[in-house]
């Protein structure tokens, strides 16, 4: 698997400098989702206009949950080298383990549905016209006899280099990488709808937003899917009247149980119709128990997928028993396995440990380049 770099260095006459490798998860924040994010602030999106509402769990009548699978993406980034090209620029080569699993929730039990495993490079855009060449060499690269067969390079992907970055390009490197394994997620939902696996009467938890670059003139495969993430950008603005107030300081103020009104923004797309997604905000710890102001408030995200969605908003009753629902998967929590318990939803805990453990190690993976 040596033979990585040389295939690179060989097709673009460019030179590997080797360098300290490492991971860098514990170096590069990861950015929010939605840090572009612009609200619609004419309106709510649900067909309620109240300000905030107060979710009752019910628990005097049956309690059930409206969720039976429940999907995660992860990923691993590492520096490998870094890369002198033939036009000057010196420029670093990432690689990456992403994966995609969906757990599903039968008779109070969870098992592993389905899971998916690849491992990728990010290099820059300045290795010549032999890419396609670089990617189909390494592409045959075969791992010694006896080792995993999930240790070969599914893609190599490139990252643009601009005269003056915006990010560090170690940052480019890496949304490379994570849209690759927003994409395997997308394939699970696609697949699942496509072979009717998810029914109409139930519905799935995606880790995260659903802002997908991939899923043009689809909305229909996300009818019966909700995102749902742990950490979000609380200085967006824009929001109803309040247009100067940053989203966190309108947040901290929740309650428990509570839920903001639902939000309205258009996903970046090419289209003339975008696709709309609803989000909206609810406490599911209370704020008693919280270190900090937003602990315990977690962003909930659906698309619109149908017509009267996409021109009036949600139906709020809709939105109460999803709403309902999440907070009635809060528990058991994670608390003391991971420092995101009071923002984790327990079940997609449980896929995001699953999936981690399918990873090599950081040392073994290192070392096949």
């Amino acid at each position: 698997m040596r033979k990585i770099l040389k295939i690179i260095e060989d097709y673009s006459g460019g030179t590997c400098y080797q360098t300290d490798r490492f991971t860098l998860d514990h170096f590069v924040p990861p950015e929010y989702q939605d840090k572009d994010e612009v609200f619609a602030s004419d309106k709510i999106f649900e067909t309620d206009n109240q300000k905030r509402e107060n979710i009752s769990l019910n628990m005097n009548g049956s309690v059930f949950s409206l969720f039976d699978f429940f999907l995660d993406g992860s990923r691993r980034v590492y520096k490998i080298v870094d890369f002198g090209t033939t036009d000057g620029k010196f420029l670093p080569i990432v690689a990456g383990q992403i994966g995609a699993a969906i757990c599903h929730r039968q008779n109070k039990k969870l098992k592993k549905y389905q899971m998916v495993r690849e491992n990728v490079i990010a290099v820059p855009d300045r290795l010549g016209d032999d890419f396609d060449k670089i990617v189909e060499e390494i592409s045959k690269l075969k791992l010694p006899k006896g080792k995993s067969k999930s240790l070969s390079i599914a893609h190599v992907l490139k990252y643009t280099v601009k005269t003056k970055p915006e990010r560090p390009f170690e940052n480019l490197a890496i949304a490379k990488i994570q849209n690759r394994m927003y994409n395997l997620e997308v394939e699970l939902i696609r697949e699942m709808v496509h072979s009717h696996k998810l029914k109409t009467d139930q519905m799935l938890i995606i880790d995260g937003s659903l802002q997908f670059s991939s899923v043009e003139n689809e909305d229909h495969i996300f009818q019966n899917v909700i995102g749902i993430s742990k950490s979000f950008n609380p200085n967006l603005q824009g929001i109803l009247k309040t247009k100067n107030k940053q989203i966190g300081s309108y947040l901290a103020n929740l309650e428990f149980q509570e839920r903001t009104p639902v939000f309205v923004y258009e996903s970046e797309s090419k289209r003339k119709r975008k696709t709309k997604i609803g989000a909206w905000y609810l406490r599911i710890h209370p704020k008693n128990l919280m270190k900090k102001p937003l602990d315990g408030v977690i962003k909930i995200e659906k698309i619109a997928t149908t017509r009267d969605e996409k021109n009036e908003g949600f139906d709020s009753e809709m939105i109460n028993e999803i709403s309902r629902s999440i907070l009635l998967e809060r528990n058991v929590t994670c608390y003391g396995n991971d420092d995101r318990w009071a923002n984790h939803i327990y079940p997609i805990y449980l896929t995001e440990l699953l999936l981690k453990n399918s990873f090599a190690s950081d040392t073994f993976f290192l070392n096949i380049f």
